[in-house]
This record gives structure tokens, C-alpha cells and sequence, in this order.
């Protein structure tokens, strides 16, 4: 049997535009593996970066809890960065002392509206002069 030379050119399209998505399928695979290799070390990059905060902060509490024992002395370039600590320390304190007196005083008035509730309230006149029969 004869082929038919259409359908042989047709089977030829096919099989070139099967080829060439079969090619754009792997270099999509390759950038799909590139950006997850990045995401993955951008990922590792921050945990990594994390850490490193974690441990300076845990440093930075400990030198100051030592400084505030009197059991540490750093040198004179570090007063600017140890008064803006004060600074900040006492401004949280304040701010601390403010929340609590805020809340001691809603905790008053619930108490009043507590005891206003229960007791007993004055009875009001409605109507004024006698009995009508």
C-alpha cells in the first residue's frame, strides 16, 4: 500500500512540533530546578541570618544584664549605643506602668457597674396627687 505523501508531511509536522514541545518541556524543567535551587538557598540564607540575630540578641541581654551587675565595662564609644538602651528600657517601663494603670482602672469602674447593678435603685413616682376612684 501507497502512502499518501499529505499524510505523511502532516505525520512529519507532528512529529517536529512533538520534538520541539518535548525541547521547550525540558528547558522549563531546567529553569523550574534553577528557581527551586534558589528558593532553597535564599531559605537556608535567612534561617542563617535568624540564628546570627538570635545569637547577637541572646549577647546583647547578657552584656547588658553583666553591665547592669556592674560586672562588665565596655569602653567610651559604646555610651551613645548604652543610653539609647536606657532610653528604650525605661520607655518600655513606662509604658508598662501606663497599661496597668489603664487596666486597674477598668477594673474599678466593672467594679462599680458590678455594685451599681446589684443595688437596690429608688423607686420613682409616676404620677402625683391622690387616688382617683
Amino acid at each position: 500500500m501507497a502512502t499518501d505523501p499529505k499524510q505523511s508531511d502532516v505525520m512529519k509536522q507532528i512529529s517536529e512540533a512533538f520534538k520541539a514541545a518535548q525541547g521547550r518541556l525540558a528547558e522549563l524543567r531546567e529553569a523550574v530546578e534553577r528557581n527551586t535551587d534558589l528558593a532553597r538557598a535564599n531559605a537556608k540564607a535567612t534561617v542563617l541570618r535568624d540564628q546570627k540575630d538570635r545569637a547577637l540578641k541572646e549577647l546583647g541581654e547578657l552584656v547588658w544584664r553583666n553591665l547592669q551587675k556592674g560586672k562588665l565595662e565596655l569602653p567610651a564609644g559604646f555610651a551613645a549605643a548604652l543610653k539609647a538602651v536606657e532610653a528604650a528600657e525605661q520607655a518600655a517601663e513606662a509604658h508598662a506602668r501606663e497599661l496597668t494603670d489603664i487596666l486597674q482602672e477598668g477594673a474599678e469602674v466593672a467594679e462599680r457597674l458590678k455594685v451599681g447593678k446589684n443595688a437596690t435603685k429608688p423607686q420613682t413616682v409616676l404620677a402625683t396627687g391622690g387616688k382617683r376612684r
